[in-house]
């Protein structure tokens, strides 16, 4: 079956890419163009196609605020359970600004909200986002200070562990990104959801899953001198993936963690791993391993100012350049070195508590040299 894309525009301001890199970077890019002077954008029509996931669908060109001459603008963008945030790279104060609050998000049995969380964010290459919250995804659109969930599209596989009576026997997902165009579909981007136990699976349009790969067995070492306290048993999805196009060579990275009995997140190492995938692996459907290279534990860089040694619990991730900019579910913002996983601490956000986070699929990247 053909996958068809997943379109439905977000009204959000766009800010100039470029970040400058903690320790581990190995440089910079810039992007040309022909530019423009910024303008308030404009509303799109109200589309020609009922299908959900059809291209043409959906509510109409987004609102933008037009180009800098010269550059390409992006966002990065984070999210606590209930709240969307942006935020600037180019501001040295990192401050995140609150976009809005999700409409579909409320305690358990609040008439119309049907999660109590939004777990994770991907942004596609036309900047539209989507929700994921544990076993559905939904478009959002930004309408004043909230933030609309779209038609809910459920997804879901059956659990054949869980025997916990206060969860139903489903497996949950927590991670969401896109895949560029020509990864599993020569045409169009196809949204994947990556789960607890370390598998990643393709959203089909009738709302079923496929599996395209798991994250494979912890190994002694990270390589860089850093030991694993439970080597042998299956990595599990610590917090997020991101997949960037890089103009057609594609590149993925996921924050993974090993325990001591996986699917179980119960006496997990406290410290993340940066993983590389294996993009032309994750084409395939099935249970390969998808791992290209362990890039390294998310350990405190040489220099680093802060009192950490290594950082956990990175539910949202988005790579910008040389680097993954890992949000945490302790508030922390970390800049990570996609080389050898070398991090520090940007800033802290302790009133934020980080579900997720997202960049577009064409966001700058310099991939990591082959190990």
């Amino acid at each position: 079956m053909r996958r068809l894309s997943f379109a439905v525009p977000v009204a959000i301001v766009t800010v100039a890419l470029a970040f400058a890199a903690c320790g581990g970077n190995h440089g910079t890019t810039t992007s040309t163009g022909s530019g423009g002077t910024r303008g308030s954008g404009g509303s799109g029509g109200a589309g020609t196609s009922g299908n959900l996931f059809d291209a043409s669908a959906g509510s109409g060109g987004s609102t933008g605020a037009g180009g800098d001459a010269g550059k390409t603008s992006y966002l990065i963008y984070a999210s606590t359970d209930t709240t969307l945030f942006s935020l600037d790279p180019t501001d040295p104060t990192l401050p995140l600004k609150q976009i809005g609050t999700y409409d579909c998000i409320g305690p358990s049995g609040t008439p119309g909200q049907q999660s109590t969380a939004m777990t994770d964010l991907a942004v596609d290459r036309n900047q539209n986002i989507w929700g994921l919250s544990s076993f559905a995804v939904r478009p959002l659109t930004v309408q004043g200070t909230s933030v609309h969930c779209g038609q809910e599209i459920y997804v879901h596989v059956n659990d054949p562990n869980q025997t916990n009576p206060n969860f139903p026997p489903f497996i949950q997902f927590e991670a969401l990104t896109f895949a560029p165009v020509g990864v599993l579909d020569p045409s169009v981007e196809v949204l994947v959801a990556g789960d607890t136990a370390g598998q990643l699976w393709a959203v089909e349009p009738n709302s079923s899953i496929v599996q395209h790969g798991q994250f494979g067995t912890v190994p002694a070492s990270d390589g860089h001198g850093h030991t694993y306290p439970y080597p042998g048993g299956l990595w599990e999805l610590s917090g997020d993936i991101v997949f960037l196009a890089d103009s057609g060579k594609p590149v993925g990275f996921a924050t993974v963690r090993d325990c001591p009995s996986p699917p179980d997140n119960t006496g997990c190492d406290p410290i993340d791993t940066l993983i590389e995938i294996d993009m032309t692996a994750l084409a395939q459907a099935g249970t390969q391993n998808v791992t290209k290279a362990i890039r390294g534990q998310v350990v405190k860089a040489a220099g680093c100012g802060d009192s950490a040694t290594g950082y956990g619990s990175m539910y949202g991730i988005a790579s910008w350049n040389g680097s993954v900019f890992g949000f945490s579910r302790s508030g922390n913002l970390v800049q990570i070195s996609n080389v050898d996983g070398t991090a520090c601490l940007v800033k802290d956000y302790p009133a934020d508590l980080f579900s997720g986070a997202a960049v577009t699929t064409v966001a700058p990247v310099l991939p990591p040299p082959i190990n």
